[in-house]
């Protein structure tokens, strides 16, 4: 008999297989499947099938609709143990697949006695099911699959499960460029120290090389020569990208399934940029989507463009939590200056998130009259007080269904915060004047540049609401941290107002982006867009030189220098010098102060203090907190 293939006959996926043997495929949406379908209506895990003498055996059914075959012309569903035989289809969602019998590889034409160069490969069955031994077809297959993600954290989610099977590896990760932080995970239990040195990493990035050591106890610098000893790691490797590290290792178990050797590291690399560019493509086309849904479109006839811009490791971390975050209903608290994009990051989480077709309401707290605060956060009633001519809806009924942020939130009178507390613990409300309960459904986030934990060691905030708010919680990198990031907002800001200014700039001079690189940027974000306007206005030509720019920006010290100048001069000026703690003293009480307030309950401490579980995990490590 010859062997079996599972062929898409309709639906989105129309015209791809995937071969029939004794070994499971499992059929779904996940990116874990062995044949993954673009089907809406399919299940992450919907089919569990295998090859039979018969030709097709149904072992597990996981999906949410039925699958079912024609059977005499009637509609018959199907159940574990069935089997189908050659020629049969089956349909799952908006799906049907055929059992097929595969057609037999076509014998070498022969001209004049010498073989053809003409051949066929089946193309899509290279892409489906990639032999263990074509690293080609591996990137292929890798490209396909990412392809299909719409989203960042897809991507490199769906990258790290590919490495483990095609290197293959024991563990995959992404890494940030400063190799900090993990991007994107595929391993099994709890994310164990990394084989590679910090120093080969920042080598890694810096000199964009890819190291591979296929004998790591062999090397005399190893980042924890005992955890990879405990662990039974033989080799790893990393790849370079742009603001990312393709990090992968292996044990013994994995050097028996494959090779690994110079092509494999070569594959590492040619993934590693697949995942960069792919990445990218794939953050942009849905931030841009969330901006227009967000946005509605733009305000007053001119588009508003709400995506993120930046690749540098801080807003690397910062889109993988705001995407991660937007799926849940948890209340999230932005913590940063002014001007590093909190609200964006609001809208970005609206967005994203199943609210997203729902209201998206922004209100400054700071920017209302503490006497008039109240009503506009809960609504009065007419006639509450003296100039309450009519009712007024609060900005919680306005965000009903969908998400309310609320800026400065550290800026709330004692009487709005008790208020506000009531309303996240009951989701319910009274308006000012008013005595009936309102229901309401609002997804909170919140943002401030102040200490709350400071405010509430003050007396000025309430504790309470202050764990309500930080369920979870990050911090906006500002500009000063994420300078590698200030030409592309640069050119990015001047494309956007320079239609509108009338001034097209085609370049920014290497001169002005070393004095936008150099200036401290107090005012962040929002400043450097003000800066690139005043320019836009004052300057001309196409090209955006140091002329253009404010004088006080090219005269003025750099950040560095004016902390070293505010160091010196703590002496000089009589007074008292600051008392400075170890960073590793503050990180142990804030630690231990999370794993109090939840019990000792990990997820929830990380998500406390705003960091990943794996990174809190580590800190515990190396900060010895048992």
């Amino acid at each position: 008999m010859r062997p079996l293939s599972l062929v898409v006959q309709t639906g989105p996926d129309r015209g791809r297989s995937v071969p029939l043997g004794a070994a499971p495929v499992t059929i779904g949406r996940g990116t874990d499947q062995t044949l993954q379908l673009a089907d809406g209506a399919v299940s992450r895990h919907h089919l569990t099938v295998s090859g039979s003498p018969e030709g097709l055996r149904i072992d597990a059914i996981a999906g949410v609709n039925p699958c079912w075959t024609l059977r005499e012309g009637r509609r018959v569903q199907l159940r574990v143990g069935d089997h189908l035989a050659p020629g049969v289809a089956l349909t799952l969602g908006n799906t049907t697949l055929m059992v097929q019998a595969q057609a037999p590889a076509p014998a070498p034409a022969r001209l004049g006695g010498r073989s053809s160069r003409t051949m066929e490969i089946d193309a899509t069955r290279v892409i489906s099911q990639p032999s263990g031994g074509n690293r080609l077809a591996a990137l292929a297959a890798l490209g396909d699959r990412l392809a299909r993600c719409g989203s960042l954290q897809a991507v490199y989610r769906t990258a790290t499960d590919w490495a483990i099977e095609a290197i293959p590896a024991a563990r995959a990760h992404l890494l940030t460029a400063d190799g900090a932080d993990i991007l994107g995970v595929a391993t099994a239990g709890r994310v164990a120290d990394l084989a590679l040195s910090s120093a080969i990493l920042e080598r890694v990035l810096g000199e964009q090389r890819a190291f591979f050591l296929g004998d790591l106890l062999a090397e005399p610098e190893l980042a924890d020569r005992r955890s990879v000893q405990a662990r039974g790691i033989v080799g790893a490797m990393a790849a370079p990208a742009e603001a990312l590290i393709f990090y992968v290792e292996w044990g013994p178990a994995e050097a028996a399934r494959g090779r690994h050797d110079e092509e494999t590291l070569l594959l590492l690399v040619c993934a590693a940029q697949l995942v960069a560019a792919i990445g990218d493509s794939a953050e942009e086309r849905k931030q841009l989507k969330a901006a227009a849904r967000s946005r509605g479109g733009g305000q007053g006839g001119h588009a508003r463009d709400g995506r993120m811009i930046g690749a540098s490791a801080a807003m690397r971390r910062l889109e993988v939590f705001l995407e991660r975050v937007a799926a849940t209903p948890s209340t999230v608290l932005l913590l940063g200056e002014s001007g590093t994009g909190k609200e964006l990051a609001a809208s970005t989480i609206h967005a994203l998130s199943p609210r997203a077709q729902a209201p998206f309401v922004a209100i400054n707290c700071a920017a209302i009259a503490e006497n008039l605060l109240e009503s506009e956060l809960f609504g009065h009633e007419r006639g509450a007080f003296t100039g309450a001519v009519n009712q007024h809806e609060g900005v919680f009924v306005r965000a009903h269904g969908g998400t309310l942020f609320m800026d400065e939130v550290g800026e709330l009178s004692p009487g709005a915060q008790a208020r506000m507390l009531r309303v996240l613990e009951n989701r319910t409300l009274t308006r000012v004047g008013g005595t009936k309960e309102l229901a309401v459904d609002v997804r909170l986030v919140a943002a401030t540049h102040r200490d709350l934990p400071q405010m509430v060691r003050d007396g000025k905030f309430r504790e309470d609401l202050l764990y309500r708010l930080s369920v979870i919680q990050t911090r906006l990198p500002p500009l000063r941290e994420r300078r590698e990031d200030i030409p592309a907002l640069a050119a990015h800001f001047a494309d956007l107002l320079g239609e509108s200014i009338g001034r097209r700039v085609e370049e920014i001079s290497s001169a002005a982006l070393e004095v936008l690189s150099r200036y401290r940027w107090p005012g962040n974000v929002r400043e450097l867009r003000n800066v690139i306007e005043r320019a836009l206005v004052l300057g001309d030509g196409a090209i955006l030189d140091v002329d253009d720019l404010a004088p006080e920006l090219a005269h003025a010290a750099p950040l560095a220098a004016m902390a070293n100048g505010a160091a010196g001069l703590g002496g000089a000026s009589g007074a008292a010098p600051v008392a400075v703690r170890p960073l590793a003293e503050l990180e142990r009480e804030a630690i231990a102060a999370a794993l109090a307030a939840t019990e000792g309950n990990k997820a929830r401490a990380a998500a406390l203090l705003g960091i990943d579980r794996s990174t809190l995990y580590r800190k515990l490590k190396d900060l010895g907190i048992k």
